[in-house]
């Protein structure tokens, strides 16, 4: 809808842009205080955030590239545009996790209260960075003739605004964990049901969301189902075992 913001000049700020710096923000300040919760200094949580932003960034942008590589042919320096388009949150995971841990290892941190301080940052960047989405008009879903369908500049046709579908899940999402399940979860179990909660939102929003290939959906959905079967399937079992070991105990 807006997808320049405002100018400095000649120079345009992008509301993706500016969208993707304040979801940071908010996770950092989230996981900020879980670490003050826990006694831990706050220092170390800006180093691991960057290597988290950087690694994250160039995953989720490799994994764009890859699924739309023709668009990309004759014109490789647009790769590494992210100006307006072009980053996939499932390869931002797979490049950030294991950054992640080695960076926390590297800087001594407990490993359980950090994933668990992360896990709850997920989805409220994640809800964020889905507005900027729709103020830029990507990610967006399929024609829709419902009150609140969508047009885009550009376009004539109403669509599904999935962007703000997923943000209000997202931040659902987090409100759950932030009330309910830090009360009931901790360290990798909360990291866990953060995932499993963003993949089963993702797997039903692939019933509305609009792709240049249309494969894509259904790639979506089987990836999310299995990281939503793996990740509460572990879940489960961790509760399970912890349950049996304090019954042993008592």
């Amino acid at each position: 809808m807006h997808p320049v913001l405002f100018r400095i000049g000649s120079f345009p700020v992008y509301s993706y842009g500016v969208m993707l710096f304040v979801a940071l923000i908010a996770g950092v300040v989230v996981a900020g205080r879980e670490f003050t919760k826990k006694g831990l200094e706050r220092a170390p949580l800006y180093t691991l955030v960057a290597v988290i932003a950087l690694a994250g960034l160039v995953g989720s942008r490799v994994f764009y590239v890859l699924g739309h590589f023709s668009e990309f042919s004759g014109r490789w320096s647009s790769v590494f545009d992210i100006n307006t388009v072009g980053l996939v949150y499932y390869g931002g995971l797979l490049f950030a996790f294991p950054a992640a841990l080695v960076t926390i290892k590297i800087l001594k941190m407990p490993t359980g209260t950090v994933v668990g301080a992360i896990g709850l940052a997920i989805p409220l960047s994640l809800g964020i960075a889905r507005f900027g989405c729709f103020l830029n008009g990507c990610c967006g879903g399929k024609p829709s003739a419902l009150p609140w369908a969508v047009t885009f500049p550009g376009t004539a046709t109403s669509v599904h605004p999935t962007q703000l579908y997923e943000a209000i899940l997202d931040l659902a999402l987090f409100a759950a964990l932030l009330f309910v399940g830090t009360r009931f979860l901790e360290g990798w179990d909360l990291l866990l049901a953060s995932l499993a909660g963003y993949a089963l939102i993702r797997f039903f929003m692939e019933f509305f969301r609009q792709h240049s290939n249309p494969r894509a959906g259904l790639f979506f959905q089987l990836l999310s189902a299995a990281i939503f079967l793996a990740c509460a399937g572990t879940l489960v079992y961790r509760r399970y075992a912890q349950g049996n070991a304090m019954s042993g105990s008592s």
